[in-house]
């Protein structure tokens, strides 16, 4: 199979494509995260997808070890659990796809979960009586946390090179990675290689399609820099087609992520190994829906955006004292794209112990809230960017004697 490179379509690998948006997300100092998105559209089979340069393939790679893993095991949602284990908003996720998935496995299979984190599906299927159950993930301290159950084989590894000899699984689930992957035709190649003939493989990614119609930040989908794929049903199937897996069905679902104000569109897609002869790919009127889709939710995110620059301009000619709480990707964007950066930025709240202690942002330090929010001036701004945990926020606030005026971006756009 023809490998990919930065310049070809990860789906199809045809070199024919455009740019139809560029977004400067910003960084936390000395991050190897790259700072612009830029979305091409394959003209020939109409896949969306991050553009990205060697340099910006590196510094992923790092990424996932040295600030993804490292701040998500620092974090936890409103039910105090850590991403990637079993419980509150993440039972809820793994609920959805054990109902996808369920009607093609039985407990006598042998089942694989790539990009398991710190097991939390395999816990999910343990307790729903599954024994003979695999893990393996990229990322070394999620492999090293979940090895200490001592319950499964779990590898370190990824999607597009398994640690697993072939033909040795009844089913791979592969639930919220494909998106992440430079190379998803190779994660399916191998998917093919290491299930048995007749295997499940059970992909969930969010849904391209549907982006437009959960919001709740601007450019929330593409702020995720890490998804550097963007699918719909069409392209999962595309994929599938080229490598001998039937889809047996799709299921569009929602599912919170960090708290209900964030609602995430999902797709699952369940596929059979048949080895089928690949069948053509060629484009065809329904290939080139997403890209409709999708320009129409870029232009829906400029007119927020526009709010957001209007609302921070008053802040940067007022010169009031601004301090903003939740240093993440919405900080970010805010600080390159909408002009958060030229505002008197009197002080950076996140409650992450790993950002107070690793990270800054031009220079300035991250802080306790505790260290910043009592002695605040009467005519100082509290910027709430972190989106999941406004509520919160804004009572911690005024727990602390706060006695300016606290800005909730999402609300007051009249500001």
């Amino acid at each position: 199979m023809k490998k990919p490179s930065l310049l070809t379509c990860p789906v199809c690998r045809a070199a024919d494509r455009e740019t139809i948006y560029k977004l400067s997300c910003g960084n936390l100092d000395k991050s190897r995260l790259y700072p612009t998105v830029r979305i091409n559209h394959c003209l020939r089979c109409g896949h969306i997808f991050n553009e990205l340069t060697a340099e910006a393939l590196a510094g992923l790679a790092n990424y996932y070890n040295d600030e993804y893993a490292p701040a998500n095991l620092n974090a936890t949602d409103k039910t105090g659990d850590r991403p990637g284990s079993a419980g509150g908003l993440t039972t809820e996720r793994y609920d959805q796809l054990y109902r996808a998935l369920s009607p093609h496995i039985n407990i006598q299979q042998d089942i694989l979960d790539v990009g398991c984190a710190l097991g939390g599906f395999l816990d999910y299927l343990s307790e729903k009586g599954f024994k003979r159950l695999s893990g393996v993930d990229m990322t070394e301290t999620y492999v090293e946390q979940a090895r200490l159950k001592n319950t499964y084989r779990i590898e370190i590894g990824n999607a597009e090179s398994l640690p697993f000899d072939d033909h040795v699984f009844d089913v791979i689930v592969m639930e919220q990675v494909l998106e992440h992957l430079f190379n998803p035709l190779q994660a399916f190649q191998e998917a093919r290689r290491v299930l048995r003939k007749g295997g499940i493989f059970c992909i969930g990614v969010p849904d391209a399609a549907r982006y437009a119609d959960f919001i709740f930040f601007d450019f929330y989908w593409l702020l995720l820099r890490e998804h550097i794929q963007h699918f719909d049903i069409v392209h999962l199937d595309l994929l599938g087609n080229q490598t001998g897996f039937d889809l047996l069905e799709g299921h569009e679902t929602v599912h919170a992520i960090m708290t209900e104000r964030m609602i995430m569109p999902n797709l699952y897609a369940v596929f059979r190994l048949t080895g089928s002869n690949p069948k053509s790919n060629e484009s065809d009127n329904n290939n080139f829906k997403l890209i409709r889709l999708l320009n129409g939710y870029i232009r829906q995110e400029e007119a927020r955006q526009s709010i957001k620059r209007q609302i921070i301009s008053e802040l940067i000619q007022s010169q009031r004292p601004v301090y903003a709480w939740g240093i993440g990707r919405e900080f970010l964007y805010l600080y390159e794209s909408a002009g958060l950066k030229h505002c008197n930025l009197a002080g950076l709240i996140d409650a992450n112990p790993f950002k107070q202690m690793s990270c800054t942002v031009g220079g300035i330090k991250i802080a306790r809230r505790e260290d910043l929010l009592p002695g605040a001036a009467v005519d100082s701004v509290l910027l709430i960017t972190a989106i999941a945990h406004m509520d919160a926020i804004k009572l911690a606030a005024k727990e602390l004697g706060f006695k300016g005026k606290v800005l909730d971006l999402i609300i007051d756009s009249d500001y």
